[in-house]
């Protein structure tokens, strides 16, 4: 199993996931110049990372490559039973994490990097919503957060899983950026 990698990036989720299983795997440092190569590009068509390549499977996204390997790993315990109730709060929480948490993170980042924006994504509009407006709203993507860890250590029945992985890598993320 290969799991390719650049530090500070989504791919730490899917490398954190992995030391928590203890699983044997092959850490493939790469650089964003190395992605945007075409052999790169076969692994993943926008040349980006993670990706993780298991035998015949290759598979991009850090919040399906955690869901890949807690399913591939049950004995591991890091996802509900399917078709359970618990399965369902599990699905709610690894996505989200990507789609509801981080966007504002990621917002925040142009704003504590200001360089960014033009080599990123030329003329975006990132820096158009003040940081102060960034920050409320991801208070407000917190809230339904708070209000599970309020009584639990954990986002479902209590236990880790992989979905605390997803959730904790972009709130590690929002923490390094202040």
């Amino acid at each position: 199993m290969k799991l390719y990698y650049i530090p500070t990036t989504r791919a730490v989720r899917p490398r954190w996931l992995l030391e928590e299983m203890g699983i044997p795997y092959e850490l493939i440092s790469v650089t964003m110049a190395m992605t945007q190569q075409p052999e790169y590009r076969q692994l993943h068509p926008h040349g980006k990372v993670p990706v993780l390549v298991d035998n015949d499977v290759t598979i991009f996204e850090s919040a399906a490559i955690c869901a890949y390997l807690a399913d591939k790993y049950p004995e591991k315990g890091l996802a509900p039973l399917p078709l359970t109730p618990a399965r369902s709060y599990y699905y709610q929480w690894l996505f989200y994490a990507p789609l509801t948490l981080e966007p504002p993170v990621e917002q925040f980042m142009f704003h504590v990097l200001p360089n960014l924006p033009e080599k990123l994504l030329p003329k975006s509009q990132h820096t158009q919503v003040s940081p102060t407006e960034t920050l409320q709203w991801f208070a407000k993507a917190c809230s339904p957060l708070n209000q599970v860890l309020r009584d639990n250590n954990y986002l479902v029945e209590n236990r880790f899983s992989a979905a605390d992985v997803v959730t904790g890598g972009v709130l590690l993320w929002a923490l390094k950026l202040g």
